[in-house]
């Protein structure tokens, strides 16, 4: 596992974070829906913040869970996401603020209503701008989809490192990443909601996406090398770990796009997936294949942002 800050170094880092995003301390407290009593003892060290809350700063600050933690590279993912840019940097902390506030705004809206139903007016109007600036930062609709996806990369990644960074067993690493992956709440159907329109416009204009290749890949590789892990610990089957993490990302996929078109419910697909993994997986006898074995966790190990709907 990487070194990551903690205590008063932690706390130096999210006021860092703070000062970066143009807003004052109350606003950010609002935007992460963080007590600013609560959030004001964290930053003085009287009491730490939890994985949940530095997601949530992370989204309302527009950096990632891994540079607030100090991380250099992450354990559940072998690089980071380019983090989505503020534009030049020599713009203003107000700039940067505007040009973050209306790639959220185009992130909700294309995930709420599709791209092709939302205009440029509704997008300004939901960041609290005019068109003529939203123009400004970004001359196109194509270049709103593309900090779009980007930002759902962001917010995949941040989840990642804000929950498993500490959790060293693989199989229980390998169930939280899956959740964490799902469907399953009104933050993540909005994710999926933004890959599944990037699906169907990759497939219709039929052309390769390098941006979605390579974040793609990054998910991939974040289950190989649990799968990896697992398997030098005697808990997961011997085999071509890259096929292995193959297999199961199309399986999520598929259930994924079960769950946003209603065929299924979001605990069917957790359901399939632990009996794929004590299946499929798992070694005969082994604490993984218990894991497996014993009735499914409740919601309460998703982030609250994630399973109350919160929107960054």
């Amino acid at each position: 596992m990487p070194t990551t800050l903690t205590g008063s170094a932690l706390a130096d880092r999210v006021r860092l974070a703070i000062k970066k995003s143009g807003s004052s301390q109350r606003d950010i407290a609002t935007q992460a829906d963080i007590e600013e009593t609560k959030l004001s003892k964290s930053l003085k060290g009287l009491r730490r913040f939890t994985a949940d809350e530095l997601l949530r700063l992370a989204m309302a600050t527009g950096v990632t869970v891994s540079w607030i933690m100090g991380e250099q590279s992450s354990a559940v993912s072998a690089d980071p996401p380019a983090t989505p840019s503020s534009g030049h940097p020599s713009r203003s902390a107000d700039q940067k603020l505007k040009h973050r506030k209306i790639t959220e705004a185009a992130w909700r809206l294309f995930a709420e209503q599709g791209f092709e139903s939302v205009r440029i007016v509704d997008i300004a109007a939901e960041a609290g701008v005019s068109s003529a600036t939203v123009h400004y930062y970004f001359p196109t609709k194509q270049d709103l989809h593309t900090a779009a996806m980007a930002y759902s990369v962001k917010l995949a990644y941040d989840r990642q490192v804000a929950w498993l960074s500490d959790v060293s067993d693989p199989a229980e690493r390998l169930t939280r990443l899956l959740e964490l992956q799902s469907p399953d709440g009104h933050t993540a159907e909005m994710e999926w909601s933004i890959w599944l329109q990037t699906w169907n416009k990759i497939t219709v204009d039929g052309r390769r996406n390098p941006a979605y290749l390579e974040s793609y890949a990054r998910w991939v590789a974040t289950v190989r090398s649990t799968i990896e892990d697992g398997q030098r610990q005697g808990l997961f089957r011997a085999g071509d770990a890259e096929a292995m993490a193959t297999e199961l990302t199309s399986l999520v996929d598929g259930y994924g796009i079960k769950v946003l078109t209603h065929v299924i419910e979001a605990p069917a697909m957790a359901r399939g997936l632990q009996d794929y993994l004590r299946r499929c997986l798992a070694v005969q006898g082994s604490r993984a294949e218990a894991r497996w074995t014993t009735s499914l966790p409740t919601d309460h190990h998703l982030p609250t942002s994630l399973r109350n709907g919160a929107e960054p």
